[in-house]
């Protein structure tokens, strides 16, 4: 069993590629190189982008997103997303992208479309 953390965000504007999306790589980045990563990338699939990391344990998913340069995304973040959630899950290995986006699609729809910050919008 492994752990699948699937954050989607919707931007406010395209300048918002620069303050998230930039930054959201340096964070892959230093995920990857973190004990316990398994998989650490982003994409965009129709109008939201996604960041997803998969984690040998929830602990080790929980640490990273605390410190470093994830906590001090999050704190920039949120004044250039029109939605943003966080999807969470165990898995039984590493999923594929469609499996993320499925993921996160089928999650937020059961929110009623209530991300973390703001509403999804197809």
């Amino acid at each position: 069993m492994v752990y699948a953390a699937i954050g989607g965000r919707q931007l406010k504007r395209w300048s918002g590629w620069f303050t998230i999306i930039l930054p959201t790589l340096r964070v892959l980045k230093a995920a990857k190189k973190t004990d316990g990563c398994l998989k650490a990338e982003t994409y965009k699939a129709g109008d939201v982008c996604f960041a997803v990391s998969v984690w040998e344990s929830v602990e080790q998913m929980k640490a990273f997103a605390r410190g470093g340069l994830h906590a001090t995304l999050t704190q920039v973040a949120m004044d250039e997303m029109a939605m943003f959630y966080s999807h969470t899950q165990a898995v039984e290995e590493v999923p594929t992208r469609q499996a993320c986006t499925q993921a996160w699609h089928d999650a937020i729809a059961t929110r009623g479309g209530k991300g973390t910050l703001g509403y999804f919008k197809r």
